[in-house]
């Protein structure tokens, strides 16, 4: 069965995709634990500058509307929230929350032997790195997902099969532990 757009699909004044069955066959999205290898990586290599759990916290947020369809027993869907405008409005969201409760974060991060200091620049700028980059993800592999809604259309659905999505994701863990390392590493050779 092929998925197509219709008019009877409106959701947020967006035409979107019509609902799958749970009988047709889907690309998989790289499951939200996937989405913290590459996210890790790019905290990690741009740490100090980027605050690390909000990096991670924006590149998991977005999936709290597939979460909602499965809680809700619906099949799994990529909508709004799925969009960059949609990412932007839950990775603020997410960056109020880390700031608020920056004093944890940092305590955790110090634990990692990682010390950061939260500012609201380090913290927004992650967490928008990081459901951006989940969007990224999610788009070669949804046909319902419009990255640039109000634009229709998604450019980047099938240049990259979800095999090597996942592969990626989990290559990008992989390479940021030695990553970690180092910088625990640059941390005790530069004590603030």
């Amino acid at each position: 069965m092929s998925i197509g757009l219709t008019s009877s699909n409106l959701v947020l004044g967006a035409t979107l995709t019509k609902f799958r069955t749970p009988h047709e066959k889907l690309n998989t999205m790289p499951f939200t634990p996937f989405h913290l290898g590459p996210s890790l990586l790019i905290g990690l290599i741009l740490f100090p500058y980027l605050f690390l759990p909000s990096i991670l916290l924006g590149s998991i947020i977005v999936d709290v509307e597939p979460l909602a369809f499965l809680l809700l027993g619906l099949p799994v869907q990529h909508l709004f929230f799925h969009t960059f405008l949609g990412a932007t409005i839950l990775a603020l969201i997410g960056a109020l929350v880390i700031y608020l409760l920056r004093g944890i974060f940092e305590k955790i991060m110090a634990s990692f032997l990682l010390p950061q200091t939260a500012s609201p620049l380090n913290i927004t700028a992650a967490a928008l790195i990081g459901a951006y980059s989940h969007i990224l993800l999610d788009g070669f592999l949804y046909p319902e997902m419009q990255p640039f809604w109000p634009l229709l259309g998604n450019p980047f659905l099938g240049l990259v099969s979800s095999s090597t999505i996942y592969l990626f994701c989990v290559l990008c863990f992989i390479i940021a532990i030695p990553v970690y390392i180092f910088q625990i590493w640059r941390v005790k050779q530069h004590p603030k």
